[in-house]
């Protein structure tokens, strides 16, 4: 049996150098992180004349758009998840564990979720998250909307090269802070091309909702491929019903959506983006809540953008010919530099308030009057936050003496 000079065998001597060095790793990711969050909230690609922060990130620190995003991405969720955090930069939990975790992790569910995974592979924590999200507790029942679905694909130097040129194309046509996913979202919309009138809705993709549980599918080459219901009011807003006998109809007169195309060009009005391929025509007051489809009422947005309104994360007020206001979901400028964090908590609030119930305009009025109270940097817990926003609810009146909007 070969010996080392410390009189370890040699395996001993290999574990144990692996060990130390998994735990630097850890530890190195971790401030990896946080350096990546600091960089991109002081946007120093800006300072340097760079496109955008994933053009930064790749050229000094060599790292691809995705993997990026997904070190940001559980950076901000590291930020209010210590024991978490305290792992990682411990090196007692590996990044690839830490960042399955983070997409289920609230501060009120952590050490439940940390209790799950202890003495599981990553694999085996992949399978515990999956069909979950934020909020969700281990023994909860895995939803089928909430799984991700993975792609993997071996392609040629040229083909790779041609999907990183694409990717660049929609951040720079759309925004330069699309996720891969957000971009994979439009290119694919983009080669299904929609209708060639301008006149159709847009969505002649097959989506199913059942009235009955309100589970939203998506057919997909013979597959019924459960979806978030945002897809479905995403739908509500341009689409066509088909019965069961195969008839199709649309809600929105032909002549009402081609001249809200020709009037915007068929581009997406959120200030700054060129996207003009495959937009949606959106009801600023949703037809749920008593919108109509007069012309003021409606403008056209991409996908992406489309999908951050009905999901809480951008609001629009105003009418077309009154003027457009847009913001994040913590009040500032679109456009403007956001917080991250508090953004991101008020947007989780919009969707579970409307998970409860109340319509969007509710929620967006709740949202505004819990604004103030979850800070500069948005610190309060997603189910305090919640509790709080019910509360201004209950009362029917702030102190500023703002009331609750009548919807119909």
């Amino acid at each position: 049996m070969t010996m080392v000079h410390t009189g370890e065998v040699e395996w001993e001597a290999a574990h144990r150098a692996l060990v130390r060095l998994a735990a630097a790793r850890a530890a190195h990711e971790h401030a990896l992180g946080a350096a990546l969050l600091r960089a991109e909230r002081a946007e120093v690609w800006r300072a340097l004349g760079m496109a955008s922060f994933f053009e930064y990130a790749e050229r000094v620190v060599g790292l691809t758009p995705r993997q990026t995003e997904e070190r940001l991405r559980v950076a901000r969720a590291l930020e209010r998840l210590p024991e978490t955090s305290a792992a990682l930069a411990g090196g007692r939990m590996h990044f690839t564990a830490v960042r399955e975790l983070t997409r289920v992790l609230a501060p009120e569910t952590e050490a439940e979720w940390l209790t799950a995974s202890e003495g599981k592979s990553v694999g085996e924590i992949e399978t515990l998250v999956s069909g979950r999200r934020v909020g969700d507790r281990p023994g909860d029942r895995a939803r089928a909307e909430a799984r991700r679905h993975r792609i993997v694909l071996g392609v040629s130097a040229e083909t790779f090269a041609a999907y990183r040129e694409a990717q660049a194309k929609m951040r720079r046509d759309a925004d330069a802070r699309l996720t891969e996913e957000e971009g994979l979202l439009l290119m694919a919309r983009t080669v299904l091309a929609g209708p060639a009138d301008s006149g159709r809705s847009t969505y002649q993709i097959h989506v199913t909702r059942c009235d009955a549980c309100g589970r939203t599918t998506h057919d997909a080459r013979g597959q019924a491929v459960a979806v978030d219901a945002v897809v479905a009011e995403l739908a509500e807003c341009d689409a066509q019903r088909v019965d069961d006998a195969g008839r199709a109809t649309q809600d929105m007169p032909p002549t009402t959506r081609r001249a809200v195309v020709r009037r915007q060009h068929g581009r997406c009005a959120v200030p700054g983006c060129r996207h003009a391929v495959f937009t949606d025509v959106h009801h600023l007051r949703l037809r749920s809540e008593g919108g109509t489809h007069d012309p003021d009422n409606l403008i056209l947005l991409c996908a992406v953008h489309h999908g951050a309104v009905h999901r809480g994360g951008l609001e629009i007020d105003g009418t077309w010919s009154t003027g457009l206001r847009f913001t994040h979901a913590d009040g500032s400028r679109y456009g403007a530099p956001a917080r991250p964090r508090v953004a991101s908590l008020l947007s989780d609030v919009h969707r579970a308030l409307t998970g409860l119930g109340f319509k969007d305009r509710e929620a967006r009025w709740m949202v505004a009057e819990l604004r103030p109270q979850v800070g500069e940097h948005g610190t309060v817990s997603l189910e305090e936050a919640i509790r709080r926003a019910l509360a201004i609810w209950r009362t029917g009146r702030t102190e500023h003496g703002s009331a609750p909007p009548m919807t119909a």
